[in-house]
This record gives C-alpha cells, sequence and structure tokens, in this order.
C-alpha cells in the first residue's frame, strides 16, 4: 500500500535496474515475509549512496471546444476544435477520428486529422435537411504510438424553422420571399428587364449585381458562327440590350405551390448589328421561361427551372451558353469551389482571385461556384447539368461567374435545365448542394464541348486535306462526322491525344482529338462549306462551327 500511495499521481518507468544492495538475499532459511519488508524499505530509503531514477510515461491529453453543439436541419454547425496537449514530454503526432455519426450526417473537413503535439483542428457537422432529430453522442478517438485517448461530443439535431413563404408584386418587381423568425431572404426580378433574376437578398443584403442589362443572374444564347470581335453577333438577352431597353415579359403568374412563373422573348445585346438601335430593340428567335421555387427544408435556396425554346429556322452552332451568367457586387469579392479530384467527399474548399480580364478557366467538378464576403457568407450558384468546368473574372465594379453550358441552336430545339441560387455561408450552402446532388436522378442534356480547327473559313486547300479537331461529351462520345456541303462524307477517327485539352479544360480527358482525311478531288473547285457534327452516347448532337474553303485542284 505504501508503493502505490506513493505513486498513484504519475505513471512511471524504471530507467536503471535496482542496486544489488535492494535486492532480498537468496536464503532459504529467510521468510518470504521478510524480503517483501525488505524490498519495500529499499525502495523507500536510500541504499548506499545509490537511487533508482524513475521516468514518467509521455503522454497527451485530448480536449474539444465546445463539447456540446448545435445545429439544424440543412445547415452547418458551428465549429468544433480538437486540441492535443502534450505531457511528460510528448512530441509526436496523433491520429483523430469521429465516429458515431447519426445517418446522412458528415463533418467538413473529413477525419482522420493528424495533430501535432500542441496542434488543434476545427471541423463542423453538415446536417442535411432528411437528417433525424435529437442528441446524439459522437465520439472523437485520438491515437499516438501506444497511446489512445477519447472524448465523447454532444450533438443536437433541431428541426429547421418552417419559413413563411410568400410572392408579391409591387408593379416593378416580382418577389419570391421565405422568412422565418431569424431571416429573411427574398429574390427579386425585375419586370422592365426581362423579369431577370435581379435580387438574391439575405436580410437586406442584395449579392447580385444590376449596373447594366448585361449583368444579373440570367440566360442569354450564342454562336459559334457569330463575329463576337468586330462586330457583335448573335446575343438575344433576357434582360435587355446595352442601350437599356428591355426584353419584353410576355407571361407570368404566381402559382399556388408559392411559385413564380415569367416568360420572356430576349432582345439582341447590338441591336444596331440587326437593325435597330436606341429605343428600337430587335426581337431574338428565342423565348425563356423560367419557374422559380423555394427548396424544401432550405428557406435560403431558390430552384430555378428553365426552358428556352429556339423557334427560329437558322442553325446556331454550338457555343458555350450563359446557362445561367451570375454577376455579383464587389461586397462578395472571394470566390470559392471545389477544385480537387475526388468531388463529393466533403475536401477542402479551394479560393481563387478573378482576373480582371475575361476569363479564367476552372476545374469544378462539384459544379457550383461561390462570391463570398470576409465572413464567407454570399451567394453560391449550383448547375447539375454543367460540365465540370467554369469560368470568370473580375470588372472592377462587378464579378462574374459562368458554368460551362454548350449547347448547338438547331431549328426548334428546346433546352431545359434547373440551377439552384443558394446564399448564407459557403459552408452551409455546400451541405445544401450535397443534398441536391444525391436527389438527381437525370443525365445532362448538353451535348459535346468542343471545336472543328483545321480546315478554317478562308483556307485554300486541295489534295488529302486534314479535318480535326475535338469533342468531350459527359457520357463518352458515340462518334464524329464530316459534311461537305451538307451532305455527311464519312466518319473520323475518334480518341486521339489532344493533351493541350485538360490544359485549358481542367479535368477534361486528353484523348479527345479526332481526325478525319477528306479528299477534296472528289468535289469540284470553289467554295465549299465543311461541318463536324458530334454525338454523344446518349444521342446529343453538336454541330460546330462551319468553315467555308476553297478547293483547288
Amino acid at each position: 500500500m505504501l508503493l502505490r500511495a506513493a505513486f498513484d499521481s504519475q505513471t512511471y518507468t524504471r530507467s536503471k535496474p535496482l542496486p544489488a544492495c535492494a535486492l532480498p538475499a537468496r536464503n532459504a532459511g529467510a521468510p518470504i515475509l521478510a524480503a517483501i519488508i525488505g524490498l519495500s524499505i529499499a525502495l523507500l530509503t536510500s541504499c548506499g549512496n545509490s537511487t533508482p531514477t524513475l521516468t514518467p510515461t509521455q503522454d497527451f491529453t485530448l480536449s474539444i471546444t465546445p463539447a456540446q453543439v448545435t445545429a439544424t436541419l440543412g445547415t452547418a454547425s458551428p465549429d468544433v476544435t480538437i486540441s492535443v496537449q502534450p505531457k511528460n514530454g510528448f512530441t509526436g503526432s496523433v491520429a483523430v477520428t469521429i465516429s458515431g455519426l447519426p445517418a446522412g450526417l458528415s463533418i467538413q473537413p473529413a477525419s482522420p486529422y493528424t495533430i501535432a503535439a500542441g496542434g488543434s483542428q476545427s471541423f463542423s457537422f453538415l446536417v442535411p435537411a432528411s437528417s433525424s432529430l435529437g442528441t446524439f453522442s459522437v465520439q472523437a478517438a485520438a491515437a499516438g504510438s501506444s497511446i489512445s485517448h477519447s472524448k465523447a461530443i454532444q450533438l443536437t439535431v433541431n428541426p429547421a424553422i418552417a419559413p413563411i413563404i410568400t410572392t408579391s408584386n409591387d408593379g416593378t418587381n416580382f418577389f419570391l420571399q421565405t422568412q422565418t423568425s431569424m431571416e429573411t431572404v427574398r429574390l427579386g426580378l425585375l419586370q422592365a428587364w426581362g423579369a431577370a433574376i435581379t435580387e438574391v437578398s439575405l436580410n437586406g443584403v442584395d449579392y447580385v449585381n444590376n449596373d447594366d442589362p448585361g449583368r444579373q443572374i440570367q440566360t442569354s444564347l450564342w454562336d459559334a458562327n457569330a463575329n463576337y470581335s468586330t462586330s457583335w453577333g448573335y446575343n438575344p438577352i433576357e434582360s435587355g440590350d446595352h442601350f437599356y431597353d428591355g426584353s419584353p415579359v410576355l407571361d407570368s403568374a404566381f402559382l399556388p405551390d408559392s411559385s413564380i412563373y415569367t416568360k420572356t422573348q430576349p432582345i439582341q445585346w447590338a441591336p444596331e448589328n440587326f437593325g435597330g438601335g436606341p429605343g428600337n430593340p430587335v426581337l431574338g428567335d428565342a423565348y425563356i421561361e423560367k419557374w422559380i421555387s423555394v427548396v424544401p427544408g432550405y428557406n435560403r435556396v431558390f430552384k430555378v427551372h428553365y426552358k428556352i425554346t429556339h423557334f427560329g429556322n437558322d442553325l446556331h452552332a454550338n457555343a458555350f451558353q450563359e446557362a445561367p451568367v451570375m454577376y455579383v457586387n464587389e461586397s462578395v469579392p472571394n470566390f470559392f469551389y471545389y477544385g480537387g479530384s475526388a468531388p463529393w467527399t466533403y475536401g477542402a474548399l479551394s479560393q481563387h482571385v478573378m482576373p480582371h480580364d475575361c476569363c479564367d478557366m476552372l476545374g469544378t467538378p462539384e459544379n457550383w461556384g461561390a462570391y463570398v464576403d470576409s465572413n464567407k457568407t454570399g451567394i453560391a450558384v449550383y448547375t447539375p447539368q454543367q460540365f465540370p468546368n467554369s469560368k470568370g473574372f473580375d470588372a472592377y465594379s462587378t464579378l462574374q461567374f459562368t458554368p460551362m453550358c454548350p449547347y448547338t441552336w438547331e431549328p426548334g430545339s428546346v433546352l431545359e435545365f434547373d440551377t439552384y441560387i443558394l446564399v448564407g455561408p459557403v459552408d452551409q450552402s455546400r451541405t445544401a448542394i450535397y443534398f441536391l446532388h444525391s436527389q438527381q436522378t437525370t443525365a445532362s442534356t448538353l451535348p459535346p464541348m468542343g471545336s472543328a480547327d483545321t480546315p478554317s473559313t478562308g483556307d485554300i486547300v486541295s489534295g488529302i486535306v486534314p479535318v480535326d479537331g475535338w469533342a468531350y461529351a459527359l457520357p463518352g462520345m458515340s462518334n464524329v462526322a464530316v459534311f461537305v456541303d451538307g451532305s455527311q462524307v464519312g466518319t473520323a477517327t475518334y480518341g486521339l491525344s489532344r493533351p493541350d485539352i485538360p490544359n485549358a479544360f481542367p479535368g477534361a480527358p486528353s484523348n479527345t482529338g479526332y481526325d478525319y482525311g477528306l479528299d477534296t478531288t472528289q468535289f469540284s473547285n470553289g467554295s465549299h462549306t465543311i461541318v463536324v457534327k458530334a454525338t454523344d452516347n446518349n444521342g446529343h448532337v453538336a454541330t460546330y462551327a462551319t468553315q467555308t474553303v476553297t478547293f483547288s485542284n
């Protein structure tokens, strides 16, 4: 008992053997009790001039701050910080794993964490709208080389506050608003500017830029056959033109499910190139319809379903459409997205500084991007069917974000898609995006992105001329067909190496090249058109820009 009492306060290890004089003599006639007593006395007193040295075992302590945390459905919890403090000279690192999460919950960043002695790691619980309610005990287990400790974290999941959803019309704007005792979120559509989305605000802070009708959150149409460098070509804009004339709203309605419907005929951005001018807008050959609603369980998330109908009889070649584009105010200059190689795993977010010249192309495999303030609160756009690339730039007075959505406007073609607009802290927006992603069941309706590189308009060619370029489809490629003067002449070889494509579009495959040897001697000399059509495995067709060349044999 004396020994135990003396060393109860710490754990020790013996650094060297006990001196020989402290050991009981091996005398067959000595009682065992005397040996035990002798050993005890030896340890409690000096033995000649030799004293045993005992060293405390290295260890660490684990602390959790706070140990109790609360979150509501559809949000992220406040940060929880795990700290490792060394004890008795501990200098190593420990691996910390979080376990016992309720079904559907996750943490960001994901564990395990490696924490050095004296260090810490923060994380938050991401609670989807479908999570169970109640109080749960989550375990944080830390393991060193031969030491382990664990602590419990009490997580309480409360129901989301049911918002009051209202629609209204003040004669200038249509509004869709959600309101709780804690906050007001509002989306506004300016009627004079084609009912484009001109406001998305949280507690009165509006994130959408409206300096001219080419901004906002809206859609617009593009054509790879058009010239945008010397004379601005085909570009019907949902809001209006650069003379500040607005696109007309043909129809609108407040629907019984508290959603808003609008139908707009966009006008050409540069009407002077189509016979118009200031006060004389030129209507485009399309209708833009949208249905806007609040996502159940997420009062900060608006779903926008678009339907764009091209009723023209002409063709506008495959180009990146603004479907949609988002312009934001300078108050949210920090751009965040996921740019890693393991999407949908709550990997660490990337931050990017947008250039002042258009545009930086980013790999965005989770199909969203967010502009936020210094508190990481702002606005995000998630477009499920986009290609995993996005672009943006900083125009000083506004910042832009566009998901990559290629499309060909064939006569009578219709493009339908969803996009989601989210406001609030970026981590909570990401939680909602993960839930929305889990609900996606339909494949993208977008055709392959790509281009026809050679020959180019104006070339004079003869003999066997290579027709080459690249094509890339989300569901994989079916074939690449070559047409001369409207008639198919052959099918290109596909899958050639194009290492420049993933450099231009991060995350894209490199085996996207195609090539076809066109025998120009089979045609008369003179001007001819060459068109390439790329078809993906879901039957979606991209018609690339027409090349007008001269055959001279």
